[in-house]
């Protein structure tokens, strides 16, 4: 048993004295960059309401649809920032999606609708009248429909600046 304990000791002493053999990049002067993030949202109108088909569609048209809002709104922060500290901006270097949402339940092109990946349609219980002291309620089964009211689209823009 302390010949266990003493090895156990032995490994952790060397493990945590040992420095990894990666190689640090050398530190180089980099061109100046403005990075700013911009959210557009866009109103979902399904062509039925009652079709989980039409309202993904609707969803995955409506998150098409926010990301030039996005764009638009990261490009005039960046011009802000960029000015607030004496650069120009210049062109887009990279663009990249915050995973926020396809709509406020999750994230993808087409979202985590309440009843699932891109489920929009499904049963819920719903509570049949009054529930009464000392007994259980009743429930009936009931077919929905949820629709989302927006489709968001988040990103982040890094502009090159001089």
């Amino acid at each position: 048993m302390h010949i266990r304990m003493a090895f156990g000791a032995a490994v952790i002493a060397v493990l945590l004295t040992t420095t990894p053999a990666t190689a640090q990049p050398a530190q180089t002067a980099t061109a100046p960059t403005v990075t700013a993030t911009g959210t557009g949202q866009t109103r979902v109108t399904p062509k039925n309401r009652h079709s989980n088909a039409s309202i993904a569609a609707a969803v995955d048209a409506a998150r098409k649809a926010s990301i030039a809002g996005a764009l638009k709104e990261a490009h005039e922060y960046a011009q802000d920032y960029a000015k607030a500290v004496g650069l120009r901006l210049g062109s887009v270097i990279s663009v990249s999606d915050a995973q926020t949402n396809g709509f406020f339940y999750g994230p993808g092109p087409v979202g985590i609708g309440p009843f699932g990946p891109g489920q929009y349609c499904g049963t819920i219980q719903q509570v049949v009248g009054r529930p009464v002291n000392g007994h259980k309620p009743r429930f009936n089964k009931v077919h929905r429909c949820i629709v989302p009211r927006f489709a968001y689209t988040t990103l982040t823009v890094m502009y090159s600046a001089g």
